[in-house]
């Protein structure tokens, strides 16, 4: 993840006029100031101008090469990066670092497999660099190969022992194999590197969560909250827990956060929706599973939970419409039954006997449900 990117605006024509005087020579080295000063205003245009300048004086120059794919790759501009990567390695073929950077490029560009190639040429020319390591492991991760991507995440460790990212994503991928335990342990020794990234705290949350440690995950997620007020996944989450314990009142401020932060995630809006309807606010839960609608239009649980309230709150002729667009979009016994029960309360026996039959067929454990309701 990258900083947010102040906008640079120039106050005149002279904004972007060479700082040194009219006649003083202005050297490679002096061309690498302007140009980090310019990208660190986000001027990118006119800081690439100026590597440019400077390369024409000394196009082998490391340090302006370095720097050129730096900043492009901190402007989101990976592929120009991985370019000028590329013409670094054609000067200096056994650069690690060169190497290793061509591959970060590719990789963060989607394009993981053949950074591979690149990590290794790091690798090759400096078995004892971390950084291509770590980056293997990532790119294995990524392919969902977690056992050889914690392969290379121990390689990137045992050079560097607080390499906190290698430690990350050994996490990540522990966690991917259900090893829930061991990613806690790895995501604590990140941790000690650095306790103020709520990405770890959040996924440590979440594998505490999975071990069923409640208030551990409860009091992780209130770190990455605590460190990223707008972090809607760890809000969301921290939600579904607190609902899983029973605590509503609680969950449900977390779920109103998250989807005032993010009102396109339809989850979101459904566990609102749910939560709601736990706490009795119908009129709430239902504004809440039409929202989800709105955003997904396919999101078919929420179609059938806001079904379900309408007829518990007397508009039984809504909630057969809902039904039957849950059933346009996937047919499903819960669906039919839920139909036929509005169809029921509406008066129109044999169309809910219909329903009933067609949910009979697809699932029999509702014909259980079905003569059980009948005997209460």
């Amino acid at each position: 993840m990258s900083d947010k990117l102040n906008m640079f605006t120039p106050v005149d024509d002279d904004a972007f006029s060479c700082p040194y005087a009219e006649g003083e020579e202005v050297n490679a080295q002096k061309w690498h100031k302007i140009a980090m000063d310019l990208a660190a205003d986000g001027a990118l245009e006119e800081a690439l101008e100026a590597f440019d300048s400077g390369l024409e004086l000394e196009p082998q120059n490391t340090i302006l090469l370095r720097s050129k794919a730096v900043v492009l790759s901190r402007f989101d501009k990976k592929e120009e990066a991985f370019q000028v990567y590329l013409t670094a390695l054609s000067y200096y073929p056994d650069d690690t670092v060169f190497a290793n950077g061509a591959g970060f490029a590719l990789m963060e560009s989607g394009r993981a497999k053949e950074s591979l190639f690149y990590f290794d040429q790091s690798i090759a020319a400096n078995p004892e660099f971390p950084n291509p390591w770590f980056g293997k492991g990532v790119v294995y991760g990524e392919l969902g190969d977690f056992e050889k991507a914690i392969e290379f995440y121990d390689k990137a460790i045992a050079l560097r022992l607080d390499y906190k990212e290698a430690h990350f994503g050994k996490a990540i991928a522990l966690g991917a194999l259900e090893r829930y335990e061991d990613a806690v342990s790895e995501f604590d020794e990140s941790l000690k590197s650095d306790e103020t990234n709520p990405d770890v705290w959040y996924y440590k949350a979440l594998a505490l969560d999975s071990l069923q440690d409640f208030e551990n995950a409860l009091s992780a997620y209130q770190k990455a909250i605590d460190l990223r007020p707008d972090f809607d996944d760890a809000l969301n989450n921290r939600g579904i827990l607190l609902n899983a314990l029973g605590r509503f009142n609680e969950a449900i401020l977390d779920f109103i956060k998250a989807s005032e932060i993010d009102d396109s995630q339809a989850d979101v809006w459904f566990n609102r929706g749910y939560t709601h309807a736990m706490l009795g606010q119908n009129d709430d839960a239902i504004g809440s599973f039409r929202e989800a609608i709105e955003v997904d239009p396919t999101f078919i649980p929420a179609y059938i939970e806001a079904a379900f309230l309408y007829v518990q709150t007397g508009f039984p002729d809504e909630a057969v419409r809902l039904y039957d667009e849950a059933i346009q979009l996937h047919p499903t016994a819960e669906a039919y039954f839920g139909k036929g029960v509005a169809l029921q309360v509406i008066g129109n026996s044999e169309k809910a006997n219909e329903s009933f039959e067609k949910a009979f067929e697809m699932d029999p454990a509702y014909k259980d449900i079905f003569e059980a309701g009948k005997t209460e």
